[in-house]
């Protein structure tokens, strides 16, 4: 991911500024001289300063990183097939225009971005993924690399983490399974302009390797399986500790813990509707989505796991 063209016109940009900037510096005339060099010399400031920018944003791009593929080979039971369509909805915001599978793709910037490029979220059917191994798709939703090495961008692996070992796979089973969607998501390509931006903006998602296998818990009403499945889910959004995100105005679930029973909880997730009768938009919050990721067991669980985390106090 590199535009040379651009790079290489503020290398002469810079070459050539410093080189007017010299001629001021040499001028004769008091006045030709103070004017040239406050001209020619803060260009040559901004000029260098944006190249050094944009060299940084392509190094951050293009870094590799060493995770080793995890190797490993993955079944399609029916099982985990149901599984995988269940939790690959967590990805159809981004991978799709519209919500819905097949996760086609989806062009990231769109019509009123600004012009720094081009940044597809990238076909996930076969037609893209079918060079992948299974293990570089398990990297790639774990720990944030693509297969070439360099870190994700916008990819929530800090989240997807925690996902175990059954749903992971899961997840790469239905993928596999999806109908091949033609054509194939383009590469990222960015220009000088996008890779300043990104050179400041924390999009790379590149995680720690996972050390090993990761168990879960049996699934099912428990507070055990209500932490993971809150882990998966409700933390990126919320929160590791789920209090909240006060800079995107994301509250803390833990007034909820407090307030909320479990027939609140899967209501809300039915209607997107709060207890006290206010109606949260799914643009806003993906209740319907989550509340199909999550199941039943899952709703329950999280009512359980939230009300041992956060108890009521005691009278």
């Amino acid at each position: 991911m590199f535009d040379p063209v651009g790079i290489a016109v503020l290398i002469v940009a810079v070459a050539g500024l410093s080189w007017l900037t010299v001629r001021a510096w040499r001028a004769q005339r008091l006045v030709l001289r103070l004017g040239g060099i406050a001209v020619a010399g803060v260009l040559t400031l901004a000029c260098t300063a944006v190249l050094v920018l944009a060299i940084r944003g392509y190094w951050k791009l293009n870094r590799g990183y060493p995770n080793p593929v995890p190797n490993v080979s993955v079944t399609q039971t029916p099982e985990q097939l149901a599984r995988g369509e269940q939790l690959a909805g967590m990805c159809a915001g981004c991978h799709t225009a519209d919500g819905e599978l097949p996760l086609e793709g989806n062009d990231f910037l769109g019509e009123d971005a600004p012009p720094i490029g081009r940044f597809y979220a990238p076909n996930l059917t076969p037609t893209h993924l079918g060079e992948w191994s299974d293990g570089e798709i398990i990297r790639a939703i774990r720990e944030g690399i693509h297969r070439s090495g360099r870190s994700l961008l916008i990819m929530p692996s800090e989240t997807f983490r925690n996902l175990n070992d059954y749903d992971v796979e899961s997840v790469v089973a239905f993928l596999r399974a999806q109908p091949p969607v033609e054509p194939d998501t383009p590469d990222p390509r960015l220009n000088v302009l996008g890779a300043v931006m990104v050179s400041f903006a924390p999009i790379f998602t590149a995680q720690p390797p996972v050390p090993g296998p990761v168990a879960g818990p049996e699934p099912g009403a428990t507070p055990e399986y209500g932490r993971y499945i809150a882990s998966i889910t409700c933390a990126a959004c919320h929160g590791e500790d789920l209090r909240g995100n006060t800079q995107f105005e994301v509250p803390s679930l833990i007034g909820a813990a407090l307030t909320w029973t479990e027939d609140d909880f899967v209501s809300f997730f039915q209607t997107g509707v709060k207890p006290g009768g206010l109606s949260v938009a799914d643009s806003v919050m993906p209740w319907k989505l989550l509340g199909e990721i999550m199941g039943a067991d899952g709703l329950s669980a999280v009512v359980l796991y939230l009300g041992e985390e956060f108890p009521a106090p005691s009278d």
